[in-house]
């Protein structure tokens, strides 16, 4: 008799299993266990064949149509499985724990793979993102909140805090969007359910901290939508404010989104926002893209659009502002990384108050 193994999320995470996700293309590209590869038991289309016959014929006419499809393939699988996993213990799951992450454990169990099906499949993996994320939201953690212009380096300073151990919370990489109507140039798409996943993990790789230091966001970047404890936090933390010369900005901005390489998209952006550009703006918009003169694009942007709406939108926070100016992005990362410490230390010596 053969006794399917199965596993639960935290065993998963705990143990950083090999995860085989054996939906279809579409259910993978839209929401999936970071990390986890995808062997489909049924292609897109057979997949609303089998549910197209549950709802028609009944439950025991789409489990014959589920076998017959799957069965001449059950020796792909089989390789397939074996060489993602590298013949090491790997888990199976599907939508919620059912009949296609059941079926192939038992097969690769057969078959002498050391195989586990996952408890509760990818359902069971979002309810603890979302359980993490509510009791992260109770917490009273205070932010450090960099602010600036369009095209002052925040994100490289970001990224450079980052890669040095500080506690940052990268929202737009996170999101994979820049915040603004460019924000998608070159970049891939990313779901809600895929946010809040990498959101989570970054937390919890954090772990407990005296501070988190975050971009200035609107409440959407893009599609998705921050969540409100890290609004509020944003509202009444720190600021940060930082400031460069106008040609480092367009400077900045040409290298993070090489118009010359994608012009149509960059188009499409100016597009979308054309009716608030005044005829004058317009006319010498779109000239300069015509001849390829990005640097004006650009500069014309900033001060007709972008300045404009940052101004407005820097009321809406509420905590003390600390200034800093530079001419390079070097100087940059020293200034905010010498404030973050002084304000880090400040924040610790409360904490420590607090505690006691």
């Amino acid at each position: 008799m053969i006794v399917m193994k199965t596993i639960t999320i935290n065993e998963v995470l705990d143990r950083k299993l090999t995860l085989i996700d054996v939906r279809t293309p579409a259910e993978y590209e839209k929401f999936h266990i970071p990390g986890a590869l995808n062997l489909p038991v049924f292609s897109n289309e057979e997949r609303e064949l089998v549910g197209t016959t549950y709802k028609q014929k009944g439950k025991e006419a789409a489990k014959v149509l589920g076998i017959s499809l799957i069965s001449p393939s059950l020796p792909d699988f089989y390789e397939k499985a074996k060489e993602l996993s590298g013949e090491e213990e790997f888990v199976v799951y599907c939508w919620r724990g059912g009949m296609r992450s059941k079926s192939l454990t038992v097969v690769y169990d057969m078959m002498g793979l050391s195989c586990y099906q996952l408890e509760g499949g990818i359902r069971s993996y979002r309810q603890k993102v979302t359980e993490g994320l509510e009791h992260m939201a109770n917490l009273t953690t205070p932010y450090l909140v960099l602010e600036g212009l369009t095209g002052t380096s925040k994100t490289e300073i970001l990224n450079d805090l980052e890669n040095r151990g500080y506690p940052v919370i990268d929202l737009e990489g996170l999101a994979a969007h820049r915040g603004s109507v460019f924000g998608r140039v070159n970049l891939p798409e990313r779901s809600q359910k895929e946010f809040e996943a990498e959101l989570y993990h970054r937390l919890e790789e954090i772990g407990d901290t005296a501070f988190y230091i975050i971009e200035s966001e609107s409440k959407r970047l893009g599609n998705i939508i921050i969540p409100d404890f890290i609004l509020d936090g944003k509202q009444k933390g720190t600021r940060i404010q930082v400031h460069a010369p106008l040609s480092y900005r367009i400077q900045t901005i040409l290298d993070t989104y090489h118009p010359e390489q994608h012009k149509d998209e960059i188009m499409k952006g100016i597009n979308k926002i054309e009716k608030r550009f005044s005829d004058e703006d317009r006319f010498e918009i779109y000239s300069a893209v015509e001849d390829k003169n990005y640097a004006s694009v650009v500069e014309r942007l900033l001060l007709h659009y972008y300045d404009p709406r940052y101004e407005h939108k820097a009321y809406e926070n509420e905590g003390e502002i600390v200034n800093l100016s530079f001419e390079s992005l070097e100087e940059g990362i020293r200034l905010v990384q010498n404030e973050v410490d002084r304000l880090g230390t400040m924040l610790r010596s409360e904490g420590e108050k607090v505690s006691l």
